[in-house]
C-alpha cells in the first residue's frame, strides 16, 4: 500500500468551517504563539487517513508545545460549537482532565469575547499552567473530538437528554427527534397531542 504522508486534505470543505491553514483562522494570534498551522492540519489529515505512524509522530511533536495544543483545542471546540451551537457537558465534565480545562477556557472565552473572536491566548494561558505531560493527552482528545461523528455518545453524550419536556410552567409535552445532516445536527421538538 502506498501512503502519501503529506496528508493534505480540503479540511474547510470536509468540516464546512475554517481550517488551520486559513490565515483568518486564528485572527493573527497564531503567529504570536508560533503555531504551526500546517502541522495541525497534517495531524487531522493523518487521523482521517488512518495513518497511525504520522498521527503519533505529529501528536508527540505538537504535544510538547502549549501553543500547538491550545490551537488544536481551539479548533476542536470551535468545530463542536458550529455543529451543536454549544459545548456538550461531556466535553466539560468527562474525558481527559487537561482537555476539559481547555474546553472550559474556550467556553469562558466565548462568553466573554464572543464566538467570532476565537481567543487563542485564553487557551494558551491554560496550557502554560498544565503539567507538560498533560499536553499530549489533551491534544489527543482534541483530535478525537475533531474526527468524531456528531452522534458519538462518549464524546458528546446523548442529545436526547439535552431537553426535558413537560416542565412545570409548560403543561405541553414534546417529542424530540434528532437527525444528522452532513456535519450538522437537526433537533426537532414536536408538541405531543393527547
Amino acid at each position: 500500500m502506498n501512503v502519501d504522508h503529506r496528508h493534505e486534505r480540503d479540511i474547510a470543505r470536509e468540516l464546512g468551517s475554517p481550517a488551520p491553514y486559513d490565515p483568518t483562522w486564528l485572527n493573527g494570534q497564531g503567529r504570536a504563539l508560533d503555531v504551526d498551522s500546517s502541522a495541525v492540519a497534517r495531524l487531522y489529515g493523518a487521523a482521517q487517513d488512518g495513518c497511525d505512524v504520522c498521527r503519533e509522530d505529529l501528536l508527540e511533536q505538537l504535544g510538547r508545545d502549549p501553543g500547538q495544543v491550545a490551537a488544536l483545542a481551539l479548533w476542536a471546540c470551535t468545530h463542536v460549537m458550529e455543529v451543536f451551537n454549544d459545548l456538550p457537558m461531556e466535553m466539560l465534565e468527562r474525558g481527559d482532565p487537561a482537555f476539559r480545562q481547555l474546553a472550559r477556557a474556550y467556553s469562558n472565552s466565548t462568553f466573554q469575547h464572543g464566538f467570532e473572536v476565537r481567543e487563542l491566548t485564553d487557551l494558551h494561558e491554560v496550557c502554560q499552567r498544565l503539567d507538560r505531560h498533560a499536553l499530549q493527552p489533551a491534544a489527543e482528545r482534541a483530535l478525537q473530538v475533531l474526527i468524531a461523528e456528531p452522534a458519538d455518545p462518549v464524546l458528546f453524550g446523548s442529545l436526547t437528554g439535552a431537553y426535558t419536556p413537560g416542565d412545570e410552567e409548560d403543561a405541553q409535552d414534546y417529542s424530540l427527534t434528532r437527525q444528522f445532516v452532513g456535519s450538522e445536527v437537526v433537533i426537532t421538538l414536536t408538541p405531543q397531542v393527547d
